[in-house]
């Protein structure tokens, strides 16, 4: 045999090593699931109906009121839960099966390295999330991981929840920065030598935070408690240099009971509070800015509505009304309703008479029931009470349709009250049209009723 034909032998004897495969883990059966929470149930137990739930879901279920199997909808004859011992054995012989979980400080650095991998985020944000339920007991752990690394833990979970995932992982991003919550404060109250853009880092996560509708009311009190406990008049200052995620912290502050009632009056008494606030409605066209305004206004009265106007709000204002989104082009209408009930707020309204009719007859019939009844208090209030003020009533008077609009009003699904307004609204345009030689009658076929 020659050389050659010996080596060709040699190359088929040896095989390249076969790749290393994982064992993949084993599926969770669907019977270890609680119906209700669809977890892996912690101690098992069931009702008389057969079905089996996890015992803090059932016990919620039964506290609420029911009385009903969730599963089944038929009715308990006895509330009674019967541990299901063999379950929770099965349930235990199972997780033995299961590789170990990793760290918080692992998880966080799978979210690092998953830069721009969506799918790979997700499975990273929901993982470590799934670590700070109350059950769990590692709220502490999982804090103090992301408190470690600031800096770019903050950010990359921002970038999360502010992108395209679905709505669970968005909230499970928030509910992780609330474990953080006193240190994100403490930025708040530096010396001001903080590295840039620490300050807008921490003001956005706290407002992702106190907005997110999934994150419970409890997380929301405790980072109000947090901040009130501060220095408030520092991180008032800071909070409203901050732009619109400022003024949405500050508009939690002074909505949620966490904070006390002398909180809630330092910061509306503040004298640059609505000044600011103005400057951020006009520079960002915030919708926080509007409900924070009105957060201190409820707080305060009617000072806070005379600082309101002697800010200049009245312009910014109307501008909101005419081109914000529905909810706060509705908060901007109730707040020109309040102006309104002040001379100087009147007064105010009268001097940008154009805009402001234009803005609040143009936007009354597209916003809702509550956004025209504001509209329609504003107007009356500038128009009608205490004999009104001529200017608006010309302005009211000349904006197209005006007369359609508020036979829209009275002839819709409103208060008593809001109807009668409208009514004399009506009459007092009429008036100011007939007195300026304007048609006194409306073609129909120009409204046009938006809807809601």
């Amino acid at each position: 045999m020659d050389a050659a034909v010996a080596g060709q032998q040699s190359r088929r004897r040896i095989r390249p090593p076969e790749p290393l495969v994982m064992a993949a883990a084993p599926p969770t059966p669907a019977a270890f699931r609680c119906p209700i929470s669809l977890e892996v149930m912690r101690s098992p137990v069931s009702l008389p109906t057969g079905a089996t739930y996890d015992r803090a879901s059932i016990q919620r279920w039964l506290d609420s009121g029911h009385r009903t199997c969730p599963a089944t909808r038929l009715p308990l004859a006895s509330t009674d839960l019967v541990p299901n011992l063999l379950l929770r054995r099965l349930i235990h012989l199972h997780a033995a099966t299961l590789p170990p979980s990793p760290s918080p400080e692992q998880v966080l650095s799978q979210l690092a390295a998953a830069d721009g991998e969506p799918a790979a985020a997700e499975k990273a944000v929901r993982s470590l999330a799934a670590k700070i339920a109350p059950e769990k007991g590692k709220r502490a752990s999982v804090a103090s991981a992301v408190a470690a690394d600031l800096d770019s833990a903050v950010p990359a979970l921002l970038s999360f929840a502010k992108g395209g995932a679905g709505a669970d992982a968005r909230v499970d991003a928030v509910r992780i920065l609330a474990t953080v919550a006193p240190e994100l404060v403490a930025y708040l109250t530096g010396d001001g030598k903080e590295k840039p853009g620490r300050v807008s880092m921490a003001v956005e996560a706290l407002a992702a935070v106190l907005s997110a509708d999934g994150v419970a009311e409890e997380a929301k009190d405790a980072v109000v408690v947090t901040l009130v406990a501060e220095d408030l008049g520092r991180i008032a200052t800071t909070l409203l240099g901050a732009g619109s995620n400022g003024a949405a912290v500050l508009e939690a502050i002074l909505t949620l009971p966490a904070a006390d009632a002398d909180a809630k009056t330092a910061i509306a008494d503040r004298p640059e509070l609505f000044p600011d606030l103005v400057r951020i409605l006009r520079d960002a066209a915030s919708p926080a800015a509007i409900r924070c305004m009105a957060a201190a206004v409820q707080v305060r009265g009617r000072p806070a509505r005379a600082s309101m106007v002697r800010a200049g709000a009245i312009p910014a204002l109307a501008l909101a009304v005419a081109a914000a989104p529905t909810a706060a082009a509705e908060s901007a209408l109730r707040l020109l309703a309040e102006a309104a009930r002040c001379g100087d707020g009147k007064a105010a309204i009268a001097a940008d008479a154009a805009e402001v009719a234009a803005a609040v007859m143009g936007r009354m019939i597209r916003v809702g029931p509550a956004g025209r009844e504001a509209a329609v208090v504003a107007l009356w209030l500038s128009c009608c009470a205490g004999g009104g003020e001529r200017r608006m009533r010309e302005a009211v008077a000349s904006a197209p349709e005006a007369v359609g609009k508020l036979l829209v009003v009275m002839q819709g699904d409103c208060a008593p009250t809001t109807s009668r307004m409208a009514g004399e609204l009506l009459r007092a345009v009429r008036l100011e049209q007939e007195r300026k030689g304007m048609a006194a009658s409306y073609d129909s076929r120009t409204i046009h009723v938006m809807p809601y």
